[in-house]
């Protein structure tokens, strides 16, 4: 059997037929999801709908896996990565049987599987959300290195929000021509180079942001002053956004975002707006912009909303 990590008392593998049968035990085990928030399945075939129907693999790259213990095979529980649509970032879970804790065995899955999110699939931060009274969560994620940042209200419940930086990332300002490394391919792709260009790209009131992943621009995004004749106030635009096919999915483009608003608020920047191309609505939709048109199409380019943020 294949595995996607091994430490060395364990191997994590993907959910496979047959995995239903632990799910079920494990989702109706009251210790077990006591500060999840999920409920216990209704019955063994709906246990086996979930692991057959679980697609994460396929459409993410990542996913939860199975926690399985070397020396007898045993279904110790799940440890794995998940891809948050709604913050645009990936987190670290886990879930193990009761009669298993105390062993280490969530500490030693969960370090396999943040060195593999880091070091493997390139992923720029990590996060991992635990309800507040689960002390025992708060410590396994702290023992991994990811640190409390902040506590919200989800439907009702205290969350506490962990969180931890790759390093070899890297947000800086760079020069209008370093974007055309990843504009070209990713928003121009088949057209000659001179089309990444723009006007406002050299205007002193612009400014670029470049995701770096150990010197390599994976990312990039620009802010130019621009006024849109249906907005008021002091207005930036978002032109150029983008990243690098093999680094999607990641959450780039949602940190260049955020730090882009930074920026534009320190120059007292009240909204942010951009055509947004029609399959990018909902990432900034997720990002607490609005629609502000109806659709219109850029030639050579397709579909597009308008869009915009009050800052």
């Amino acid at each position: 059997m294949s595995y996607v990590l091994e430490t060395e008392r364990l191997y994590l593998r993907y959910f496979k037929k047959g995995d239903g049968d632990h799910f079920f035990s494990l989702n109706n085990h009251p210790e077990a999801i006591k500060y999840t928030g999920d409920q216990p399945f209704k019955t063994l075939k709906k246990a086996h709908e979930f692991i057959a129907s679980y697609d994460a693999y396929e459409k993410t790259g990542i996913g939860r896996y199975a926690v399985i213990r070397r020396e007898d095979d045993a279904f110790l529980g799940w440890c794995g990565l998940k891809y948050n649509e709604d913050v645009d970032l990936v987190d670290v879970g886990y879930r193990f049987y009761p009669k298993y804790w105390g062993n280490g065995y969530a500490t030693e899955s969960a370090e396999a599987v943040l060195d593999y999110a880091l070091n493997t699939l390139k992923i720029p931060q990590l996060i991992a959300r635990t309800h507040a009274d689960n002390i025992r969560s708060q410590k396994i994620a702290k023992n991994i290195g990811l640190l409390p940042i902040e506590e919200i209200t989800h439907q009702g419940v205290k969350i506490i929000v962990h969180h931890l930086n790759n390093w070899d990332y890297e947000i800086r300002q760079i020069g209008a021509e370093e974007t055309w490394t990843v504009r070209h391919p990713v928003l121009r792709k088949g057209r000659p180079l001179e089309d990444v260009y723009m006007e406002a790209d050299e205007q002193e009131t612009t400014f670029h942001l470049g995701a770096f992943y150990k010197k390599e621009l994976v990312g990039v995004a620009s802010f130019m002053q621009d006024s849109h004749p249906d907005l008021e106030g002091n207005q930036m635009r978002l032109r150029g956004m983008g990243v690098l096919s093999n680094f999607r999915r990641k959450g780039i483009a949602g940190i260049l975002l955020r730090d882009g608003e930074i920026y534009c608020k320190k120059r007292d920047v009240q909204t942010l707006w951009f055509n947004a191309r029609e399959v990018a609505v909902s990432f900034y939709k997720r990002h607490n912009y609005t629609i502000e048109s109806e659709q219109f199409e850029i030639p050579l380019v397709g579909p597009h909303y308008r869009m915009k943020k009050e800052l």
